[in-house]
């Protein structure tokens, strides 16, 4: 039997960003801002139909806390904001794409509305 070889690996570091990421919300969130590459709040509430203001505002603060989504305010009248992923939260993005991949293989599926789209480009 082949022996399989592990590097070690801390676990450590993931706390502060696994307790983000791992909440209800949150993979969505990177998912629906990463499809069109920026969204405004209320757009996000639309896309994310059952997710309360609150819930939403909370999830959006935790996201640019761990530098995954950087919040703009545009200079209109009246200032609009929009949001937007960086380059960590395009890498998280992009590696969320095998795992869903792999679910679906091992018997997950696609839900009506799925706000997940592969071939997106992405604008930084």
């Amino acid at each position: 039997m082949e022996k399989l070889s592990h590097e070690q690996i801390c676990f450590c570091p993931l706390h502060g960003i696994l307790d983000t990421i791992s909440k209800k919300w949150a993979l969505m969130v990177i998912a629906v801002i990463g499809n069109s590459g920026s969204a405004g709040f209320n757009e996000l509430k639309r896309a994310l139909c059952n997710v309360s203001s609150k819930t939403l505002s909370n999830t959006l603060k935790d996201l640019e806390a761990q530098n995954l989504v950087e919040r703009r305010v545009e200079d209109t009248m009246p200032p609009t904001v929009h949001y937007y992923l960086t380059v960590s939260g395009w890498e998280l993005r992009e590696l969320l794409i095998p795992l869903l991949e792999w679910v679906r293989k091992n018997g997950g599926h696609e839900e009506e509305g799925c706000p997940i789209h592969v071939n997106m480009e992405k604008e930084v």
